[in-house]
C-alpha cells in the first residue's frame, strides 16, 4: 500500500456527503473531474475500491469506504480544533461554520444581522445554507441548522434547542399606486403547504370570494407578492419589519396571530468547538420576534 495523500480525504467526504460527483465538485468549489481523480488517487494508495453505484446512480461508498470516512470526519472535526488553537494565540476565535434555514430566514433575518457578528468574531466565517430540505448534520452537510419545528431525524446525536419564537404579522403593500380593493384579498398556500401555521390561520378569515388567485409555496414568495400589490398575507416580522415596500396592518377584531418556534440543532460532537459555540449564541439572542409596532401601524378595515 502506498502512502495515503490525507488531503484526498476532503474529497470522499464531499461524495459522501453530497451523493454525486456534481453536487461534489459545487461544495469543493472544483471540477468534477479534479473530484473524480483524486478519489482514484485514493483507491490507488489503499489498493481497494471505496465507491459504488446503486441502481438509482447515486455513489455510494463500499462497507470499507464508509469506515475510512467515520474516521475522516473525525479527523475533520481535529483539524478544525486545530485552526481555533491556532487563533487562540491571536486571542480570537476562527474557523468555518456552515448554517442552514430556510430561505426566508437566511435571506431576510441572518443577513441583516451579520454585521453585528462579524463586529465581535471578524475571524470566524459563516457559510449560509439556504435551503428548505433538511441538510443532515450527522454527515456534515452542515454544522448548524434553524428550523421552525422540532427536529424528527437524527436521534441522540443532534442536540436541540428553542430559541425562540417566529411572530407573524399582517401586511399589505406600501405603495400607494398599488392599494386597490385586490390588497384585501388574501395569498393563501398551495395544497401541500396548507398545514402550516399562517396557512392555517388565514384559511379561517377567507373564503373564495376572498382570496387572490396567486398561491405560494414559501414566505420569500409571499413576501414579493404582497409588496407587488397582490394581496395582504401573514409574513415573519423579523423578516418585514425594515421592507419599506411593505405595510404592517392590524388583524379585525384584534385576533391573536400565529407564530412558529425557532429550533437551533447542532451536533454533540461538534458542540465544543469555540466557532460554533459562538454562532450558536449569536443566533439565541437574535430578535425572532420582531414585535416592537411600527409607529404608523395602520387599523385593518
Amino acid at each position: 500500500m502506498q502512502d495515503m495523500n490525507w488531503d484526498d480525504l476532503r474529497y470522499l467526504i464531499a461524495l459522501y456527503r453530497q451523493g454525486s460527483f456534481a453536487a461534489a465538485s459545487r461544495e469543493l468549489g472544483q471540477d468534477e473531474t479534479t473530484i473524480a481523480r483524486r478519489i482514484r488517487r485514493l483507491e490507488a494508495s489503499l489498493s481497494t475500491h471505496l465507491l459504488l453505484r446503486d441502481n438509482t446512480g447515486r455513489q455510494r461508498l463500499t462497507e470499507l469506504g464508509q469506515k475510512l470516512v467515520t474516521h475522516a470526519l473525525r479527523m475533520e472535526t481535529e483539524t478544525r480544533q486545530m485552526t481555533e488553537i491556532l487563533g487562540a494565540d491571536r486571542d480570537m476565535i476562527t474557523g468555518t461554520v456552515r448554517l442552514t434555514a430556510v430561505p426566508v430566514v437566511t435571506d431576510r433575518i441572518l443577513t441583516q444581522a451579520f454585521v453585528g457578528f462579524q463586529n465581535i468574531h471578524p475571524a470566524i466565517t459563516i457559510e449560509l445554507i439556504p435551503e428548505s430540505r433538511n441538510l443532515s448534520l450527522t454527515t456534515r452537510e452542515a454544522d448548524l441548522a434553524l428550523r421552525l419545528g422540532p427536529p424528527k431525524t437524527g436521534g441522540s446525536d443532534i442536540l436541540a434547542q428553542r430559541i425562540g419564537w417566529l411572530e407573524f404579522g399582517l401586511y399589505q403593500s406600501a405603495a400607494k399606486s398599488l392599494q386597490t380593493d385586490a390588497q384585501s384579498r388574501w395569498i393563501m398556500y398551495e395544497p401541500s403547504h396548507a398545514h402550516l401555521e399562517q396557512a392555517n390561520w388565514m384559511l379561517g378569515q377567507s373564503d373564495l370570494k376572498s382570496a387572490s388567485g396567486l398561491k405560494v409555496a414559501d414566505l420569500n414568495t409571499a413576501i414579493e407578492a404582497v409588496a407587488n400589490g397582490l394581496g395582504q398575507s401573514l409574513l415573519p416580522i423579523a423578516a418585514c419589519k425594515t421592507d419599506v415596500r411593505l405595510r404592517r396592518i392590524k388583524a379585525a377584531g384584534g385576533q391573536d396571530l400565529p407564530k412558529r418556534p425557532v429550533w437551533l440543532l447542532s451536533h454533540k460532537h461538534q458542540s465544543h468547538l469555540h466557532a460554533i459555540q459562538a454562532v450558536k449564541h449569536w443566533l439565541s439572542q437574535l430578535d425572532w420576534g420582531g414585535l416592537s409596532p411600527p409607529p404608523d401601524i395602520a387599523n385593518h378595515s
